[in-house]
C-alpha cells in the first residue's frame, strides 16, 4: 500500500514538474513570440517610412523627369527656330552674296568700259597734240577733249561774220582729219560771241554764235566727210566760255549714249 502510495506520489510530482516546465517554457516562447511581433512591427514601420521615402523620391524623380521633358520640347522647339531663322539667314546671305557678285561684275563691266573710253579720249588726245601741237589750246576734262580757238582768228575781226577765213581753214583741217580718224567720237562746237551791241544784244550774240558754230560744222561736214549726225552745233551769247573773249570750243568724246545704254542693258 505504502509503495503504491509512493508511487503515485512520485508521478504527481513529476506531472507538477512537468506541467510548471511546461508552463515556463510557454512563457519563454510567449515571451520570444512578443519579441519577435515587436521587432516585425518596428521593422514593418522601418519598411513603411522607407516606402514613404521611396514614394517620395518617386515623386520628385517624375516631377524632375516632366520637367526635363518639358524643357527638352522647348530646347527641340527652340533648336527648331533656330534652324529655320539660320536657314533664312542663309538664303539671305546665299541671295545678297548671288546679288553681290552680279553688283560686282555689272560694276567690273562699266569700270572696262571707263577705262576703255579714257583710253580711247587719252589717244585721241594725243593725236590732237601731235598734230596740232600748242596752238590752239587743248585741254582734257571729265572724258571730254576741247580744242579752243579765238574767233578773232577764225573769223576776223569783225565780230558779226560767220565766215570761216583761210588761214583758219589750215588748222580745221587738220582738226577734220584727227576726227575723221576717230569715227566713234562726236563733237560738239560751241560758239560765243558777247561783243555786238544792241537792244535785244543776248539774242544777237547767241545768233552770231550759233551761225559761227554752224560755219566750222559745215566745212567738217563738206570738205572732211565728218558724219553730220555726229556733230552738235551750238551758240553762246555774252554767257561766253571762259572769258568776256570770243571763243569757239570744239568738244570731243566718245558717243556718250551708246555708253549710257550699255549701262542701262548692263543693270537690268
Amino acid at each position: 500500500m505504502r509503495r503504491k502510495i509512493f508511487t503515485t506520489l512520485i508521478l504527481l510530482m513529476y506531472i507538477t514538474i512537468t506541467q510548471a516546465q511546461s508552463k515556463k517554457d510557454l512563457i519563454l516562447e510567449v515571451d520570444n513570440l512578443r519579441t519577435q511581433v515587436r521587432e516585425a512591427e518596428t521593422a514593418l514601420s522601418e519598411c513603411r517610412r522607407e516606402e514613404r521615402i521611396a514614394s517620395a523620391k518617386v515623386e520628385s524623380y517624375e516631377a524632375q523627369v516632366n520637367e526635363l521633358k518639358e524643357t527638352n520640347g522647348n530646347l527641340l522647339k527652340n533648336l527648331n527656330s533656330f534652324t529655320e531663322a539660320s536657314n533664312k539667314r542663309s538664303d539671305h546671305i546665299n541671295s545678297t552674296l548671288e546679288s553681290l557678285v552680279k553688283k560686282e561684275a555689272q560694276l567690273r563691266v562699266i569700270n572696262d568700259e571707263l577705262s576703255r573710253r579714257d583710253s580711247i579720249t587719252l589717244a585721241v588726245f594725243t593725236q590732237f597734240k601731235q598734230t596740232l601741237g600748242s596752238d590752239p589750246k587743248i585741254t582734257v576734262s571729265n572724258g571730254a577733249i576741247a580744242v579752243v580757238m579765238d574767233n578773232s582768228y577764225i573769223f576776223g575781226e569783225n565780230t558779226k561774220n560767220y565766215k570761216v577765213q583761210d588761214k583758219a581753214e589750215a588748222i580745221i583741217a587738220k582738226i577734220g582729219s584727227v576726227l575723221k580718224a576717230n569715227p566713234t567720237m562726236d563733237i560738239q562746237i560751241v560758239s560765243n560771241s558777247n561783243l555786238v551791241e544792241s537792244k535785244d544784244n543776248k539774242s544777237n550774240n547767241w545768233e552770231i554764235g550759233t551761225q559761227q558754230a554752224a560755219a566750222i560744222a559745215r566745212i567738217l561736214e563738206s570738205k572732211y566727210q565728218i558724219e553730220p549726225k555726229r556733230i552738235v552745233a551750238t551758240g553762246k551769247s555774252e554767257l561766253g566760255l571762259y572769258s568776256i573773249e570770243t571763243a569757239t570750243e570744239i568738244i570731243v568724246q566718245p558717243k556718250f549714249y551708246e555708253f549710257y545704254k550699255m549701262v542701262k542693258e548692263n543693270m537690268k
